[in-house]
């Protein structure tokens, strides 16, 4: 154990740590991880685990904050494959549908019992709003949305409606990568022009799903 800790720089033994505590989240869910397993995971000491986060909170933090910048790092590659942003939409809600089918329900569903992160989510909530707005618009404008909708107001039902299904524990009746694909099929075409239609029944023909 000795070595694998003393031949290991700071840097890279964070990022491990890192790598390690967001497989054990999505696989378990959050609470019932301990700082204990990653260290055990990593065969590294507590004390070690500890010099480099003071907490679980902290670990978690860190996590979070790093899952948003691999999104949009991912976000940004799919905008150079994408030919037209209504492509680039369901590239962005494939790869959502996929994590969906190989994470836990709990590590969503817990993520808002810890202030750090709940806090950091708020503030990132504008930006996020912001960018999904950019997404409708530009759908609007390249003929892939209808222009007879409220978007501001498409927005808040999206995010109530998403609320309701974690608040309500409904991925313990269905598959939480079920609930979302029905979720965003039925609401998705509702807003699609004709246009943006074809776009989806291409990708569903192609790949039998979204």
């Amino acid at each position: 154990m000795q070595k694998n800790e003393s031949t290991t720089s700071r840097p890279d033994l964070r990022l491990k740590i890192l790598e390690k505590a967001v497989s054990l989240f999505k696989e378990k869910g959050i609470k019932s991880v301990r700082m204990d397993d990653i260290a055990q995971s990593l065969a590294i000491s507590k004390r070690t685990l500890y010099e480099e986060y003071a907490n679980k909170e902290q670990l978690l933090l860190e996590v979070i904050i790093r899952e948003h910048e691999r999104r949009k790092k991912e976000l940004n590659e799919f905008s150079l494959k994408a030919e037209n942003v209504m492509q680039l939409i369901v590239m962005v809600l494939r790869q959502k549908i996929h994590e969906l089918g190989v994470v836990s329900p709990l590590f969503y569903s817990e993520l808002s019992r810890y202030k750090p992160v709940k806090e950091y989510l708020t503030a990132t909530f504008e930006e996020n709003r912001q960018q999904s707005m950019a997404f409708f618009l530009k759908g609007v404008e390249s003929g892939f949305f209808r222009k007879d909708v409220s978007y501001d107001i498409f927005s808040l039902l999206t995010d109530a409606q998403l609320s309701y299904i974690m608040n309500t524990r409904m991925y313990e009746q269905f598959p939480l990568k079920d609930i979302f694909e029905t979720f965003v099929n039925v609401q998705l075409r509702g807003i699609c022009t004709e246009k943006g239609r074809r776009i989806l029944d291409r990708s569903y023909a192609e790949n039998g799903s979204l």
